[in-house]
């Protein structure tokens, strides 16, 4: 849900830079024309999100075709929800979220994905959001 904020949210509200994360979206934020007032935005998703199939390359068309700034990657073997990690936070993953990963095999925390997805958010908003 957060991730498909993130990207109705990036076109004409002020933001310098987002980041969208597995965003689920209607299709038609997946396009230049929504997205063409959109600040710098960096996108990941995982290979194995069956929620969001082609996603990743949707986005890639429309920022590139509206001029947009962009750095996205799609993860060989990571699902929806691959950067939450809520063992290694301490917290029990919410139970909804746990029957959910329980019934589509690829959901949930990816570790090598999510260090490398954090390593690019991280350096991408240093890139943009740095005076």
């Amino acid at each position: 849900m957060g991730g498909g904020l993130a990207l109705l949210l990036a076109p004409g509200h002020g933001f310098a830079a987002s980041s969208v994360n597995y965003g689920v979206a209607a299709k038609q934020v997946y396009t230049s024309s929504f997205l063409r007032d959109a600040g710098p935005i960096v996108g990941s998703y995982g290979d194995r999100d069956r929620l969001l199939r082609g996603a990743a390359a949707r986005l890639e068309q429309a920022l590139a075709t509206a001029g947009i700034k962009h750095d996205g990657k799609e993860y060989s073997g990571a699902g929806h929800g691959f950067i939450n990690d809520h063992d290694g936070a301490g917290d029990k993953m919410p139970l909804l979220f746990a029957v959910f990963a329980r019934l589509s095999p690829g959901l949930g925390y990816h570790e090598a994905s999510a260090h490398d997805a954090r390593r690019r958010i991280i350096a991408f908003f240093d890139a943009h959001l740095r005076a």
